[in-house]
């Protein structure tokens, strides 16, 4: 069996948080480089990918002018972080393999799927994170860091993450130790090293924006 490729998965821009850490703001709808964040992080992902769907909870009629599938989280899943947003998109996943990813990172590699989907096939996982090197806070070499919310799922999984959130489940990696998850590591030469940085606060994403395009 081979890996999966692009059109065995479908992308969903995760843009369904509160935004606390910027005063409340809608994070998918701040600009970046001339476009929203999470339309940035749609047409960056949608080459990798067969179609690119939305999650978000607030602000739908502006998210859906852009051409894209928005879902909601349910009721009780709403505002409830990543896994039910990961929950949601399995619920309207068309293809066999879901690929979820935030819209506050705007630099994410442009061989993500590819090589998330890489390493699943390897381990024979039916889930794959992202993990990148960072320097500790204490100093230090740097050391890999998983980044749960870059995270390959295979559509099987749907009904017990459903499950998972409805019963109160809310840590990503709590949920993927069920099962197995499988690891790619974005630390090889020529990997860029702010891939992967996020922005929590209009300062950080003033940061992201002044650097070279990735």
């Amino acid at each position: 069996m081979q890996p999966a490729v692009a059109h065995d998965i479908t992308a969903l821009v995760l843009a369904g948080g509160r935004g606390t850490r910027m005063g409340g703001a809608d994070k998918g709808l701040q600009p970046f480089r001339g476009q929203p964040l999470a339309l940035h992080a749609a047409r960056r992902v949608q080459p990798q990918v067969a179609g690119v769907m939305l999650n978000a909870n607030r602000h739908l009629d502006i998210y859906g002018n852009w051409g894209l599938p928005v879902w909601p989280d349910d009721a009780q899943g709403a505002f409830a972080g990543p896994l039910a947003g990961f929950a949601t998109g399995l619920a309207h996943c068309p293809t066999p393999w879901l690929l979820a990813l935030p819209c506050d990172t705007p630099l994410f590699p442009a061989d993500l799927a590819a090589r998330l989907a890489a390493a699943a096939h390897e381990a024979r996982a039916p889930i794959a994170m992202a993990a990148a090197p960072e320097a500790p806070d204490g100093g230090g070499p740097p050391q890999l860091r998983t980044h749960a919310v870059f995270c390959l799922m295979h559509v099987s999984l749907r009904a017990d993450l459903q499950a998972f959130v409805q019963s109160g489940g809310r840590r990503v990696q709590q949920w993927s130790a069920r099962h197995g998850c499988a690891i790619a590591a974005f630390d090889r030469p020529g990997d860029a090293p702010q891939a992967f940085a996020n922005a929590n606060t209009l300062e950080q994403l003033q940061a992201l924006e002044s650097l070279a395009p990735g």
